[in-house]
Formats: structure tokens, sequence, C-alpha cells
């Protein structure tokens, strides 16, 4: 019988390899990220399908766009659940998500510090 992994199995294990990566422990995502360290658990392993909320709460606290973990956990390396022919996101190109962030960003600065920005960001890019 051929084993064949649901998608939720790909997100747990794509949230818990980000979570590594940032040297996070569950207690920590789950401070971080308002999700309970047992529904991180049962994320992780596959048993738990989270909401979108729950996804964006969880990539939030990780630094990363939701679309992006999504789209990390359909490509997952040993054995994706799309090929990466099947998921082209062009508009959410490293590019664009790096501008968006600092268009964020800069909404949260007090109008002195974003002229500031936008001077460094004009000295920068001559």
């Amino acid at each position: 019988m051929v084993d064949h992994k649901r998608l939720a199995n790909y997100i747990g294990l794509t949230v818990r390899r980000l979570r590594q990566d940032r040297e996070f422990t569950l207690q920590a995502l789950a401070d971080e990220s308002g999700v309970s360290k047992s529904y991180l658990g049962d994320i992780e392993k596959g048993r738990k399908n989270p909401t979108t909320d729950v996804l964006e709460a969880i990539a939030q606290a990780l630094e990363v766009a939701p679309r992006r973990l999504l789209y990390h956990a359909a490509l997952d390396e040993e054995d994706p659940f799309f090929e990466p022919e099947q998921l082209t996101l062009e508009a959410d190109a490293e590019e664009v998500v790096e501008t968006r962030e600092l268009a964020q960003l800069a909404r949260r600065l007090r109008p002195a510090d974003r002229r500031l920005l936008i001077d460094l960001a004009r000295r920068l890019s001559r």
C-alpha cells in the first residue's frame, strides 16, 4: 500500500523545520504565536489541520510570509506534495516579499524616521 501524505503532514514538517532553524522550542513558538504548545505539537506531527488564522500566527512568529510557509510545505525536498512547476508564485518572488516587508515596516515609523529611511534607500540605490 502506498503511503499518501496529507498536506497537513507537509505543513507540520515545514513548521518544525522553520522552528528548529530559528532555534525555537515548541514553548517559545507557542509564546510568540499565541498557539498552544500541544496544538503546535499536533500540527508538527500532521495530526491537526491548522486554520488559516493559526497558520498566519505561526508564520508571523517564525518571521515568514504565510504563503511562503505553505509554498515550502508543498515543495518538501524529500517527498514533494507538488512538483515545483505546479507551484509557480511569480507574484511572491523574494524581491516582492522584501518590498512588501519594507512597506509594512515603513508604515510603523514616525514621519521623520520614514523620511530618513527613504533618504537612505535612495543613497543605497545609486
